[in-house]
């Protein structure tokens, strides 16, 4: 799969190939979309990314689907947990994993920075959504 920021470009579907968990990665920080979308990638996810809540929403519209939104908790044009709400409106069951400064209490569905590899994984697979094996 080729990833282009802002939007996703697959080959020609296989016949019998089983749909893979998206991913939205929605972060202002182009290092962290870059390391982080290679890593869901690698984990078997497809991924999308944004720059922003505005992109974000843009895509929403364009893609077939989302299973996951992962965002900041907040961005520099919306929180996270907005976004996510106007997400829903176009992708039913979305579940959302937000990515908070170190300080931020402790909740459902938040990894804290610093945070590895596993810890994104783990807060991924909290949901009945894993990847799906690649094709």
């Amino acid at each position: 799969m080729k990833r282009v920021e802002g939007r996703r470009v697959n080959g020609p579907a296989m016949a019998g190939a089983k749909v893979r968990t998206t991913v939205l990665l929605v972060t202002g920080d182009a290092d962290l979309r870059a390391v982080g979308a290679r890593v869901l990638e690698r984990e078997g996810y497809d991924v999308a990314t944004a720059a922003h809540a505005g992109h974000a929403l843009l895509a929403a519209l364009t893609w077939g689907r989302i299973d996951i939104l992962l965002s900041e908790f907040m961005l520099d044009d919306m929180a996270g947990e907005t976004l996510a709400n106007a997400l829903l409106r176009h992708h039913a069951g979305l579940r959302s994993v937000f990515m908070a400064d170190a300080g931020t209490p402790p909740r459902e569905s938040v990894v804290v920075r610093p945070f590895t590899r596993d810890d994104l994984l783990l807060q991924l697979n909290a949901g009945s959504l894993e990847p799906s094996p690649a094709s």
